[in-house]
């Protein structure tokens, strides 16, 4: 199992609390309806959900910051909402967390995301989504490169939270690389698959299986279809680090100029996935600027990814929690190769 030396982990969680990452993306709500099901609609064959509980959480953009917050971090939050009441709800959720929203933009034709899943008995019965895809008009993108120009020498990283909701563009993550070049800022994206061609530049990259086979224009069916398609990924792109998330396989780790690192998932249970590549990206990228080498924060970001799936819904791992965790399970220093 991969290992990390006891006094690299205790320096690298130490320095996450002074770090400050800015998160870029789609904005959305996760709404959850909790019930009950007894009995089979006399109108249509479907269940009757005796509704017990309603919440909002954050989610896309949101959940990403709001593991980075849990992990100890500044937070600058980037990104895009409706005028209505969806939006008004995202705005209280994220002042309640801590989270920054200054620098959040209203589209009037947009209107805020929000995910709706209905749940009975631990059972996800139905999700509803409402959203709009378009991408951004022109004058807003540009005022949000306004925002990072104004912030960029005070963070460490960027983090861009591609759901394909229509605030990432080619132009955004051009604009966006182009202000971090050569200040020691690094530009993490979680991509999504028709989004792919705009990441150039980028220094990180996280696709899970799906997307870096549509990526890389391969089907992945082996370790070594990963291997090849991460090496055309990191070409095409000229990224320097890629970090595949593979589910139940935990994840495979490509840096540069080094040999590809298989990292074996660490869940106990998987009862929800929802979130956890948000946790994932903000966990590698957190920990790379706090001192971590790619194969270490791959490491953490693993961990944290193990503890997330066993909650329902998109959740995040306290900084104490995962550093125990980490502490009990990592320390040590060997490892293995795919």
């Amino acid at each position: 199992m991969l290992k990390i030396d006891q006094g690299r982990l205790a320096s690298i969680f130490d320095a996450m609390g002074s770090k400050t990452i800015m998160v870029i993306g789609d904005l959305m709500l996760d709404h959850y309806i909790w019930g009950k099901v007894e009995r089979i609609s006399p109108e249509a064959p479907v269940p009757v959900v005796e509704v017990h509980e309603e919440k909002y959480k954050l989610g896309g953009a949101g959940n990403v910051a709001n593991n980075l917050l849990s992990l100890g971090a500044s937070v600058i939050m980037s990104g895009v909402k409706g005028m209505d009441v969806h939006g008004d709800i995202l705005i209280d959720i994220l002042n309640r967390s801590g989270i920054p929203t200054s620098k959040i933009l209203s589209a009037p034709g947009k209107g805020t995301i929000v995910k709706t899943r209905i749940i009975a008995h631990t059972q996800q019965i139905v999700r509803l989504d409402r959203e709009n895809r378009s991408v951004i008009p022109d004058h807003i993108r540009e005022e949000m490169i306004r925002e990072v120009r104004d912030c960029i020498q005070g963070v460490d990283a960027v983090i861009v939270s591609d759901y394909a909701k229509g605030v990432v563009s080619r132009e955004l993550i051009s604009e966006v690389v182009e202000l971090t070049r050569g200040n020691g800022v690094i530009v993490c994206v979680d991509p999504k698959e028709r989004n792919f061609p705009f990441y150039k530049n980028i220094d990180v990259i996280t696709p899970n299986t799906k997307e870096l086979s549509f990526g890389a224009g391969i089907k992945i069916e082996s370790d070594q279809d990963i291997i090849e398609a991460a090496k055309r990924v990191k070409s095409a792109l000229a990224c320097d680090t890629v970090l595949v998330t593979r589910g139940e396989h935990g994840m495979s780790l490509f840096e540069k100029d080094h040999e590809a690192v298989d990292i074996p998932t660490t869940a106990r249970a998987v009862y929800d996935v929802t979130g956890a590549g948000d946790t994932v990206i903000a966990c590698f990228a957190l920990a790379l600027v706090a001192g971590a080498s790619p194969r270490e924060a791959a490491i953490i970001a693993n961990t944290a990814a193990g503890l997330v799936v066993a909650e329902v819904g998109a959740a995040s791992v306290p900084r104490e929690k995962l550093y125990r965790i980490c502490r009990e399970e990592v320390s040590g220093h060997t490892g293995h190769t795919l």
